[in-house]
């Protein structure tokens, strides 16, 4: 009897599309009685994960300070996984390429005899050999985050003065003296169509513009773009206004999670770093020096690299850059126009995340800031 007087209720539970074990009705309609737990399970689930990660990270810090090497998920080209003994045959290719490079043979050639030969990798991707020979691990050194930490805790492979010399002759190289950058706004900006990164762009006439570009290597749709100028001038009182006011650079200074260790100027550095390594390598692509398979594994790599440095960057806010800005809006502006762009690039990274701009409302050359869709970081 009892089971046919509950019969009602469940039918109302199913007509309801709810699940009669995990759902109570009350007056206010029906509620999940494990919502309360839920929410308290995951914000426990990640707290723990948290700490986790902060142990993790403590201990890879301790271990580059003893000079343990650090095993990841492949192995150390040149050693055996666990960084005990040396590969022979592995050696021997070093020690080609080494010389090879120190006697100004190009890279590339030296990549393409590995690809052309058959030579194995860890990766099973085709040959690259820079990385290798500009890492300190080779020379016995133990690096931690890009920074010499301690001796390593294995067998080198070359001397410290070959590594030296290799990181020289593998620097990159300019035919010409770099202008001084005219686009503070790169990188920091996406495309509200697709999503790609908006890059600088310089039109017939020298007018300046951002824009989301499409061709090799770029993967942007090539239907979005902005004027620089109106653009970076909006930005500019945007960004003065926000740090004249003191609740705003209050909020900015509760935000300081930075390590001490590292600064944000070297994050920015590697960041460019690997934006010329990015375009040296379409330009190779684009002249036909490499074919497209090649192309695509290496321009991976290097956005996989771009996007560990930019999650960094999006990690270093507060008080640390804040300390350098005067707090008037005319000292601001005044600070803006006479430091220069990186400074406005630290500036506006650690106010914003990245702006996204939709495409054109109208067919009129006005600036228009409704096309932007701008979120502070505080």
């Amino acid at each position: 009897m009892a089971a046919d007087r509950g019969g009602p209720l469940v039918d109302a539970f199913e007509d309801a599309g709810r699940d009669p074990d995990k759902t109570v009705a009350t007056t206010d309609g029906w509620v999940s009685e494990f919502e309360f737990e839920i929410g308290t399970r995951s914000a426990m689930d990640r707290e723990e994960s948290k700490k986790t990660s902060d142990r993790m990270l403590a201990v890879r810090a301790r271990e580059a300070r003893e000079g343990v090497p650090r095993i990841a998920g492949r192995r150390a080209y040149g050693w055996n996984y666990d960084m005990t003994e040396h590969v022979p045959e592995e050696v021997a290719r070093i020690h080609e390429a080494a010389e090879r490079v120190l006697a100004s043979e190009s890279v590339w050639s030296i990549c393409d005899d590995g690809n052309t030969q058959g030579v194995p990798t860890v990766t099973g991707r085709p040959w690259t050999i820079t990385s290798i020979l500009t890492s300190g691990r080779i020379a016995g050194l133990r690096e931690h985050k890009g920074v010499l930490v301690a001796m390593g805790q294995w067998e080198p492979i070359v001397t410290e003065e070959q590594h030296q010399a290799l990181v020289v002759a593998l620097a990159p190289k300019r035919a010409k003296p770099r202008k001084g950058r005219t686009y503070p706004l790169t990188s920091l900006m996406r495309c509200g169509l697709c999503g790609g990164r908006m890059r600088s762009l310089q039109r017939e006439g020298g007018r300046r513009t951002y824009a989301c570009r499409k061709g090799p290597g770029l993967d942007g749709c090539g239907r979005v773009s902005i004027r620089a100028p109106e653009l970076e001038q909006y930005v500019r009182d945007l960004i003065c206004g926000m740090l004249a006011d003191p609740v705003t650079r209050a909020a900015m200074a509760r935000l300081d999670t930075g390590d001490e260790d590292e600064g944000d100027g070297s994050l920015l550095e590697a960041l460019r770093e690997i934006d010329e390594r990015r375009q040296r390598l379409i330009d190779l692509y684009t002249d036909g020096d490499i074919d497209r398979a090649s192309f695509r594994t290496r321009k991976d790599r290097l956005d996989d690299e771009a996007r560990e440095v930019e999650a960094q960057i999006a990690n270093r806010t507060g008080t640390r850059v804040l300390a350098e800005v005067p707090g008037t809006y005319e000292e601001l502006v005044a600070a803006w126009e006479e430091r220069g762009i990186d400074f406005q690039r630290r500036l506006i990274e650690t106010l914003l995340h990245p702006i996204v701009v939709n495409p054109a409302r109208s067919r009129k050359r006005a600036f228009d800031p409704g096309r932007l869709e701008i979120v502070p970081k505080a």
